[in-house]
C-alpha cells in the first residue's frame, strides 16, 4: 500500500465565505472552508477554468482545523432594476443577504497518494495563475497559503491536523462522518456538485 502524504495550508483573512446551500438573493456560509472552494481556489492558483476538468482532485481527501472561529456576520445589498426571470427590465429593488466569517483562521490539509499532484499544488499555490481569495473576490488572503519550504508531508490528516491540537475544533472527511455537506465540485460552469460526509473531532475525539 502506497505512503500517504498531507499538505497543509493557511488560510486566514478578515473576511471569508464558504456558501455551500447559496440560493438565489441569499449567499450562506459554512463555519470552516468548503471542499469546492477550497478546490476553487487550487484552480485559480493552476489557472484551470470553469469549464474544465476537475476529476483529478477526486482522489484528496480533505480536512479542516479550526485554528481561529470566524464570528458570524451578515452583508446587505440592494440592487435596483433588476432584470426579471422572463428577460424583461423593471424597477424592481432586491434586497440580498451575503453571510461571511469574521477574523477566522484556518489549516486545510490535503491528502493523498499521489505526491506529485500535491507538489504541483504546492507550487501553484506560491505562484498563483490567478488571484486567490477566501471564498469571494472581495475577501483577500492576509498571509500566503503557504511558505517558501512548505512541502507535502508524510502522513494521514489526522497525523497533521491533531498533532498538539487537542482543544481545536477538526472537520475531517471520513466515508463514515456523522453529517453529509454538498460541496464536492464535478463541474464549476454548470454548478455541479455531489455531497461528502464529514466528521466533528476535538483532538481525536468524535463530538
Amino acid at each position: 500500500m502506497s505512503q500517504p502524504y498531507t499538505l497543509l495550508m493557511r488560510l486566514e483573512g478578515p473576511m471569508q465565505s464558504w456558501g455551500y446551500r447559496s440560493r438565489f438573493d441569499y449567499r450562506d456560509t459554512a463555519l470552516e472552508p468548503t471542499r469546492s472552494g477550497v478546490i476553487g481556489m487550487i484552480c485559480a492558483a493552476m489557472g484551470i477554468a470553469r469549464g474544465e476538468d476537475i476529476s483529478r482532485f477526486d482522489a484528496m481527501r480533505m480536512g479542516v482545523r479550526v485554528d481561529k472561529e470566524g464570528r458570524p456576520e451578515r452583508d446587505y445589498h440592494t440592487a435596483m432594476n433588476v432584470i426579471k426571470a422572463d428577460g424583461s427590465g423593471g424597477n424592481d429593488t432586491v434586497v440580498s443577504y451575503r453571510d461571511y466569517l469574521a477574523d477566522a483562521s484556518f489549516t486545510v490539509g490535503l491528502q493523498s497518494e499521489n505526491t506529485d499532484l500535491l507538489c504541483e499544488i504546492a507550487e501553484a499555490l506560491r505562484n498563483p495563475v490567478w488571484t486567490l481569495f477566501l471564498g469571494r473576490k472581495a475577501f483577500p488572503l492576509v498571509v500566503p497559503p503557504l511558505n517558501f519550504d512548505d512541502c507535502p508531508k508524510a502522513g494521514t490528516l489526522e497525523e497533521h491536523l491533531f498533532s498538539g491540537h487537542s482543544d481545536k475544533r477538526i472537520v475531517i472527511e471520513t466515508p463514515d462522518g456523522e453529517r453529509t455537506q454538498h460541496d464536492w465540485p464535478l463541474c464549476f460552469r454548470e454548478r455541479r456538485f455531489k455531497p461528502r460526509t464529514i466528521q466533528t473531532r476535538f483532538g481525536g475525539k468524535t463530538t
